[in-house]
């Protein structure tokens, strides 16, 4: 703030002895005053003017910013779902950046002195940044498509070695199917939306298909979308998944319908399919058929409120949209030590006269993460462990593999699909791997190649 100019004082005409002087320097002193007191007078109002006119035009705008934050406030709401949509991805691409860094440092320290396994190595790198500078700007789209653009390079600097991983970045809880002319896989919620969708023609070499559900139930929250499985049902694909419920954040499973495997899926549903809310809620729906054609779910009951978490069977109906019969079957809970206080992620296929139950067991997100099999009676059970240890459990390529699906490939053998992760880099931010495995059983004999 400037400060108040004070009053100045005149100097009088040394004239004492001449009257008329004396007066006229009176009068000059009254004068100058007067002059001095009407400018300030001027400027104060002055002032005064300029500060009414910013205190209206502050009051103008203090009305125009509560109207905008009102209408800010309606929009926010209105887009709270889509926002924490782009905040999940966002998060997940640099995930998957972080991962591909990593990635990238450790075919780094690994390559040869060969001019083109340094030059495979420098272009996923250069990949690899082009993403991170995209997502830096804020260009989600680009940054997915950068990354995408060398996934098939990465993986070259990765090495695709026996029983190594088939894709370089995230898949999480895989499910694979044969279609006409190659394969699609599923996985849990990344970069290219609710549930990403990659396909290939030998289970070797895989890119990126998009986003097979673009749209989530009305019920459902996004980014919190994971495990899908697919099947073919009469004429239709149906897509199974988890999703947390908008209103309470519990996780339960819904199911969703395309004429192509490859979508867009559609979920119409008001509800969910299942949801056992007073068991922590419900995770890992797998669909199955039994011999003569029949649709069956089996799904992880998360646990709590005293209840161990479970897994369970109930058959659906024709159309694989509704569950039929007296209510779910419990095949197992945990017991064995190797599976901690979990066992989750079941797929059930049909083997001789009865089933087998793949599940996994233990903390997904360590080295304890591990798959187990039981052979069942029926689609229904009951089921018992074939073994106390696990089918399949951490290696020096890989650690803790999980989230396994079963499927026949095009030449009638069956394959496991699984993620894992790699060796010095498990738990978030890196990367799930997709690995694929021959599965050879005989009898009650279960071994993965």
């Amino acid at each position: 703030m400037a400060r108040a100019r004070g009053r100045r004082r005149l100097a009088r005409p040394f004239t004492p002895t001449v009257a008329g002087a004396g007066r006229l320097g009176i009068v000059a002193v009254v004068a100058g005053s007067l002059l001095v007191g009407m400018a300030i007078d001027a400027q104060a109002q002055l002032r005064l003017h300029q500060i009414q006119g910013e205190v209206s035009a502050t009051r103008s705008l203090a009305e125009r910013t509560a109207a905008l934050a009102a209408a800010t406030g309606r929009s926010i709401r209105r887009t709270d779902g889509q926002s924490a949509l782009v905040e999940s991805r966002l998060s997940q691409v640099s995930g998957e950046l972080s991962a591909a860094r990593a990635l990238v440092a450790r075919a780094k320290t690994g390559v040869a002195s060969s001019a083109i396994q340094v030059g495979v190595v420098h272009a996923c790198a250069a990949g690899v940044e082009r993403s991170a500078a995209a997502l830096a700007a804020g260009h989600q789209a680009q940054a997915v498509a950068d990354l995408s653009s060398v996934s098939s390079v990465c993986q070259n600097a990765l090495g695709t070695r026996t029983g190594g991983p088939v894709y370089p970045f995230d898949f999480a809880d895989p499910d694979v199917i044969a279609v006409k002319g190659g394969y699609e896989a599923y996985a849990t919620n990344a970069t290219a939306g609710n549930i990403q969708i990659m396909r290939s023609t030998d289970l070797v070499h895989w890119e990126k298909a998009g986003n097979a559900l673009p749209s989530l139930a009305s019920w459902a929250r996004p980014g919190s979308t994971w495990a899908p499985a697919v099947i073919h049902l009469r004429r239709s694909y149906l897509l199974y998944y988890t999703a947390a419920v908008t209103a309470n954040g519990i996780e339960c499973l819904s199911v969703a319908t395309s004429r192509r495997p490859q979508g867009p899926f559609v979920d119409g549903s008001r509800s969910p399919l299942v949801c056992q809310t007073d068991r922590g809620g419900s995770i890992d729906p797998s669909p199955y058929l039994d011999p003569s054609g029949h649709a069956y779910l089996t799904w992880k009951s998360n646990g709590g409120h005293g209840q161990p978490s479970t897994l369970w069977a109930q058959a659906l109906d024709s159309r694989g949209t509704a569950l039929v019969g007296a209510g779910p079957t419990a095949l197992l809970t945990p017991v064995e030590r190797w599976e901690g206080s979990v066992v989750e992620a079941p797929t059930m296929m049909a083997s001789g006269s009865g089933f087998l139950l793949f599940y996994s067991g233990n903390n997904w997100d360590s080295a304890d993460y591990a798959v187990g099999v039981a052979r069942c009676g029926g689609p229904l059970g009951p089921c018992v462990r074939l073994q106390a240890g696990p089918l399949l459990g951490s290696q020096p390529a890989m650690v803790g593999p999980g989230g396994e699906s079963v499927f026949t490939d095009g030449q009638g053998h069956l394959q496991m699909a699984f993620a894992a992760w790699l060796a010095g880099a498990v738990g978030y931010p890196h990367d799930r791997l997709l690995f694929i495995r021959p599965l050879s059983v005989t009898g009650d004999s279960v071994r993965l190649g």
